[in-house]
C-alpha cells in the first residue's frame, strides 16, 4: 500500500507525540529539544483519549495545491481517521479502509509491525530518536502565542529532508507540523481543534457496514 501525504504526516506526529525516549540515542539530539518533547510526551500519555480536528495542505515550490480537513480519534490502541475522501478504523484487531468514491471497504488484520499500518500511535514505532536527529531552533511569539520550533532531520535516506515542529509552549501542544520532501514539496498538518479525555465507546473504532449501504466489503483477513 502506498502512503499519501496525510498519513506519512499523521505517521511522524504520533511518532514525536507517544515514543518512548532511550538515553542510548540521544546523543543524535541537543538536549534543549529533547527536554521539550519529553515534557510534550508526558503531558499527552497521560490523556485516556484525544480528539483532534485538522486542516491538512500540499504546496510545491511554495505554490498552493490541495487542503483537505478531517479528524482524528484516538483511544487506547484503537483509533480512527476521517477525511472527505477516506476513513480508516482500527478497533484494535482489525484496521478498515473505506474509499467512499470507490464505495468499498477493505478489512484486514491489524499488526502493529506492519510499516503501511502505522497509523496506530500506541503501538507504532517506539523510539523515533533512533530514526531522526532532534534540534530545537527557536522560541518566538506567534500571533500573541509563545511557541517553540524543533526540526527533525532523518538520519537515513529518506524521501523528505526534514519535519518541522511547531508546539504551543503553555499548552504544551502540537500546533502544526511540516514535512518537507526533496521535490520541493511540502504537507503541513495544522491542529485546529485538540480536545482531550472524552467519553468513547469501543464501537465507534469499528466499521459498521450496515450504516453503509450498497458499500462492497473486502475481506482479507
Amino acid at each position: 500500500m502506498k502512503k499519501t501525504g496525510i498519513l506519512i504526516v499523521l505517521e511522524l506526529f504520533f511518532y514525536f507525540v507517544f515514543a518512548q525516549q532511550p538515553a542510548q540515542t540521544r546523543k543524535y539530539q541537543d538536549m534543549e529539544s529533547v527536554a521539550i518533547l519529553k515534557e510534550l510526551q508526558r503531558n499527552l500519555s497521560s490523556f485516556s483519549s484525544i480528539s483532534i480536528d485538522f486542516t491538512f495542505r500540499s504546496e510545491k515550490n511554495e505554490k498552493f495545491i490541495d487542503e483537505i480537513t478531517g479528524s482524528v480519534l484516538v483511544k487506547g490502541n484503537k483509533y480512527v481517521l476521517k477525511t472527505g475522501q477516506q476513513l480508516i478504523c482500527c478497533d484494535g484487531t482489525n484496521l478498515w479502509n473505506y474509499l467512499p468514491e470507490q464505495k468499498e471497504v477493505t478489512v484486514s488484520l491489524y499488526d502493529k509491525e506492519d510499516d503501511d499500518q502505522m497509523m496506530n500511535p500506541l503501538n507504532m514505532i517506539q523510539n523515533y530518536e533512533k530514526y531522526y536527529k532532534s534540534n530545537f531552533i527557536r522560541e518566538v511569539i506567534e500571533k500573541g502565542i509563545l511557541i517553540q520550533v524543533i526540526d527533525l532531520t532523518p538520519l537515513e535516506a529518506s524521501s523528505y529532508y526534514k519535519v518541522r515542529l511547531v508546539l504551543d509552549k503553555t499548552k504544551k501542544q502540537l500546533m502544526r507540523l511540516t514535512v518537507y520532501e526533496k521535490e520541493g514539496i511540502q504537507y503541513t498538518y495544522v491542529v485546529n481543534k485538540f480536545v482531550i479525555n472524552q467519553s468513547l465507546s469501543d464501537e465507534q473504532f469499528s466499521f459498521d457496514l450496515a450504516k453503509y449501504p450498497g458499500v462492497e466489503l473486502i475481506d482479507i483477513r
